[in-house]
């Protein structure tokens, strides 16, 4: 085996060697900056890659790794959140999903045609500017402790149902770049199946995987807990793949389902060092597929999107926290703490750019605008307080009426179609649990 190691393979447990080196580097950095990791492993992978100084050797099967990355960074965000929370997101967060992602898928896609760019891409550009990283905005908020303050909810509400969202998406984008089309058919076919094989997973999962955790669980081995735990993962990846969908919907409605289960914090806690360790290799790969050579022919539409989907999520989610019914500041909060750019993004690029449906321009490019939403995002998010009394100060008040009356007028009209009765109540209740 050394000796293949030696001839062979060599080339693979060096480039290894390098990612983890320079990404642990960029990470450090981060740290002592207070920038997002994802941004240092972003400019990791384009010093390392084949446009800077070409190091990695096999680009080929370090992606393969990267989409196994890719696979338990979104497990890990279904158990972070956990099925009852998903199921118990509020109407009002729905509410706010809906008209923020709205705006920014159409948003997306108009700048992509205002650009040149096709319908495809305008479709895989929309799509992605749909999405914020769960990962970098739980973080945030986890540091700063705002994650039970109503901000925190909010913006943890609006992440589950983008998540949820996502992994539809990428089910949907992943069937586009088999099928090289957006026909409205293969898109319900593929639904469908989602619709099906979520169903089956839910069900299988809240039937077996949570006994199966229990009885693992009860030879109190973490080395046991977490090969149990990859295997739910990989092995309802896999199913997921077989079926044409993507194996991320999978990995994610599985992570879902553990973290209801009652040893979902110690899974969580046995699975994370894996899980970042893949997830660094995923950031990274995304960022050797950078053609530096391409910067100044992508600097402008990056810029762009960039520019569209800071002011977009900030604009969108602000209107979407008004319209639910919470005072101005909230809501400014809400949309300075959405305006992130992540895993789900690159993702979705990256399928459409590995099967040839969309060009491969379009990889710098969202590569660069989410290497400058993680430079802007933490100021933003810090300057909330700034910004609220800045505008309070010097809005006109004829804005702040209108405002004001519009917050008032949403309450009443709440109040005014609300059940009082406890049998209205637990109709209305129902009727959310069946939906």
């Amino acid at each position: 085996m050394s000796a293949a190691l030696g001839n062979g393979d060599s080339g693979l447990l060096r480039d290894f060697a390098i990612i983890m080196a320079v990404a642990g580097g960029a990470l450090v950095l981060c740290r002592q900056t207070r920038l997002s990791p994802v941004l240092g492993y972003l400019v990791a992978g384009l010093i390392i890659g084949p446009s800077v100084l070409g190091t990695v050797q096999n680009p080929d099967t370090i992606g393969l790794l990267a989409d196994l990355g890719l696979i338990l960074l979104l497990f890990g965000v279904g158990l972070e959140f956990g099925w009852q929370r998903i199921r118990g997101v509020g109407t009002r967060v729905v509410l706010i999903a809906l008209v923020e992602m709205s705006i920014m898928f159409a948003l997306g896609f108009e700048i992509a045609i205002l650009m040149g760019w096709s319908g495809t891409e305008g479709v895989f550009l929309g799509a992605a500017l749909t999405i914020s990283s769960s990962a970098i905005l739980m973080t945030m908020l986890r540091e700063s402790g705002q994650l039970l303050h109503t901000r925190g909810r909010l913006i943890v509400g609006i992440l589950v149902v983008e998540d949820f969202a996502a992994v539809i998406l990428l089910t949907v984008l992943t069937g586009i770049s088999t099928t090289g089309t957006a026909d409205a058919g293969d898109v319900g076919l593929l639904a469908a199946k989602l619709a099906i094989f979520g169903a089956a997973a839910l069900v299988f999962g809240a039937l077996f995987a949570p006994r199966l955790i229990h009885f693992v669980n009860r030879f109190r081995s973490d080395e046991t807990l977490l090969i149990t735990g990859l295997a739910l993962c990989f092995g309802l990846a896999l199913a997921a793949h077989q079926l044409g969908l993507s194996a991320a919907a999978g990995a994610f409605l599985i992570g879902a389902v553990l973290g209801d289960s009652h040893h979902a914090e110690e899974l969580d806690r046995i699975m994370s060092p894996v899980r970042n360790m893949f997830a660094a290799l995923f950031f990274v790969t995304i960022g050797m597929l950078i053609d530096i050579s391409e910067a100044g022919r992508v600097i402008v539409p990056t810029v762009v999107v960039a520019a569209v989907f800071i002011s977009g999520k900030l604009v969108s989610d602000t209107i979407g926290t008004l319209l639910a019914g919470h005072g101005g500041r909230v809501s400014l909060s809400v949309g300075l703490g959405m305006p992130q750019a992540g895993e789900f993004s690159l993702a979705m690029i990256r399928t459409g750019v590995v099967s040839g449906t969309i060009g491969t321009f379009m990889y710098p490019v969202m590569t660069g605008a989410t290497a400058i939403t993680a430079l802007v995002y933490p100021v933003l998010f810090r300057s909330t307080d700034v910004i609220a009394d800045f505008i309070a100060r010097h809005a006109p008040s004829l804005m702040k009426q209108y405002g004001e009356s519009l917050v008032l007028s949403l309450a009443t009209l709440r109040s005014a179609f609300g059940f009082r009765s406890r049998r209205a109540r637990r109709i209305q209740r129902n009727g959310r649990l069946i939906l």
